[in-house]
C-alpha cells in the first residue's frame, strides 16, 4: 500500500504547482490591466487639463486676439499652443450672434513620437455685455461663461 501512495504524491504536487502558477499568472494579468487602465486615465485627465487650460487662455487673451470684433456667424481658429507634459490645445471661437460666442477647445496628450494618446474637447458659451459709459466708446467685456463638455 505504501508504493501506491507514493505514486499519487507526484501528480498531486504537479497539480498543485499548476494551480499556483495559474493563480500567479492571473494576478499578473490583472495587475497589468490595472496599470494600463490607470495610465489611460492619466492621459485622459492630462488632455482634459489641456482643454481647460486652453479655455482659460482664450478667455484671458480675448482682447489680444481681437475676438470681440468677429462678425456674427464668423469663426477664428487660434494657433495650437504646446503645454508642458506633451499636451497641446487648439481653440476655435465662433460668434453666434451679437453677444454670444462659442469657444471650442481641443486638448490632446501625445506620446514621445507625437502620436495621440488621449483627446478631450470642451465648449464654452461666452456672452458679452454692453457697459458703455456716456461719452466713451462702448466696451464689451465678458459677462457670463458656461461650460459644455461632451
Amino acid at each position: 500500500m505504501i508504493p501506491a501512495r507514493r505514486g499519487m504524491a507526484l501528480p498531486l504536487a504537479l497539480l498543485a504547482l499548476v494551480v499556483i502558477a495559474a493563480l500567479v499568472a492571473g494576478g499578473f494579468a490583472a495587475a497589468l490591466l490595472e496599470q494600463r487602465l490607470g495610465r489611460n486615465v492619466l492621459y485622459a485627465v492630462q488632455a482634459e487639463g489641456a482643454a481647460q487650460a486652453g479655455a482659460v487662455g482664450v478667455i484671458g487673451g480675448w482682447d489680444d486676439h481681437d475676438l470681440g470684433v468677429l462678425a456674427p456667424g464668423a469663426s477664428a481658429a487660434l494657433a495650437p499652443v504646446q503645454l508642458p507634459g506633451r499636451t497641446v490645445y487648439s481653440a476655435t471661437v465662433s460668434r453666434l450672434n451679437g453677444e454670444l460666442f462659442l469657444v471650442r477647445v481641443e486638448g490632446i496628450r501625445n506620446d514621445a513620437a507625437g502620436e495621440m494618446l488621449a483627446r478631450r474637447e470642451l465648449g464654452l458659451f461666452v456672452r458679452t455685455a454692453d457697459t458703455a459709459v456716456p461719452g466713451s466708446p462702448p466696451v464689451r467685456p465678458l459677462a457670463n461663461r458656461s461650460w459644455v463638455a461632451p
